[in-house]
């Protein structure tokens, strides 16, 4: 009798599990634009391949490139600046040394990132502020990416109050890898777009790869990542099932072979970042 009981319990937790509900998470504003019958292209470093990273000058090759996502990095500076920027200090990507986080806007200002990353360019390329990078190309989508530092919750609440003033809710994807920074931008702006943390990335291609992805909750609406990472295919077949499944996107990065596109969009995803828009573009469009 006791065995014929823990059968049925058996048979009921595994009914249960097969007919659990996928919670499908409803199709973001963010998206309505999105091309349906292809990958977006989406500009790593708003297409740092061809230009500096995250400057206007790049900002402005990208767009006129056709790029369907602006992919750009925030830090924040000492007197509250955000600015665009990958790293969390001026020397690997410009003419100047010291962490963002300590210095003034006056100070990063004095930066030229020209002088180091394309030789070819003339110009005096300065560390964009995001106001005005979001203001010239308020008709654009972005992915913006809070970096870490010791201000990333400001940081968080204060873009999200700047994306509030541009009025561009609609046109903003909000990325970081810790997973506090977007609880904090979530809660700051319920409405604008998130991508996953690292820890929901985790739990999600963890979960997927088990078969069990839809006990696992995120108002993400989309997934940054690489190929793979540990040793784990993170593009595995079940798990762009399983995002597909609960009408998650999903973006790879960063891919600049076009070998490498090519086998990408063979499987089917929703998006790669590239360094080089065109070299992507010419295989998509």
């Amino acid at each position: 009798m006791r065995r014929i009981l823990i059968l049925i319990l058996l048979c009921a937790g595994l009914t249960a599990l097969i007919l659990w509900p996928v919670s499908l998470q409803p199709e973001h504003v963010f998206f309505s634009d999105a091309p349906r019958s292809r990958a977006e292209v989406i500009a790593h470093g708003a297409g740092q391949g061809v230009q500096p990273p995250n400057t206007l000058p790049a900002l402005a090759t990208a767009v006129s490139m056709g790029a369907d996502i602006l992919e750009v990095d925030v830090q924040r500076t000492k007197d509250g600046i955000l600015v665009l920027l990958h790293d969390d200090t001026l020397d690997r990507t410009t003419n100047m040394s010291g962490a963002i986080a300590e210095m003034t806007w006056a100070e990063v200002s004095q930066a030229r990132a020209d002088t180091v990353t394309i030789e070819a360019l003339n110009g005096n390329i300065g560390v964009p502020r995001v106001d005005v990078a979001l203001a010239q190309h308020r008709n654009n989508r972005w992915l913006i990416e809070i970096k870490p530092g010791p201000e990333r919750l400001q940081a968080a609440t204060e873009l999200c109050a700047e994306i509030q003033r541009q009025e561009m809710s609609d046109q903003v994807m909000v990325a970081a890898f810790d997973h506090a920074t977007l609880k904090q931008f979530r809660n700051d702006c319920p409405d604008v777009a998130t991508s996953m943390s690292a820890t929901e990335v985790r739990n999600f291609v963890i979960a997927a790869r088990l078969g069990l992805s839809r006990f696992v909750p995120t108002p993400a609406i989309a997934m940054q990542i690489p190929r793979e990472q540990g040793g784990l295919n993170l593009v595995h077949p079940r798990v762009l099932s399983a995002a597909r499944a609960r009408n998650i996107r999903v973006h790879v990065w960063t891919i600049n072979s076009p070998e490498e596109m090519q086998d990408l969009l063979a499987l089917g995803v929703d998006g790669i970042i590239t360094d080089y828009v065109e070299v992507l573009g010419k295989l998509v469009w």
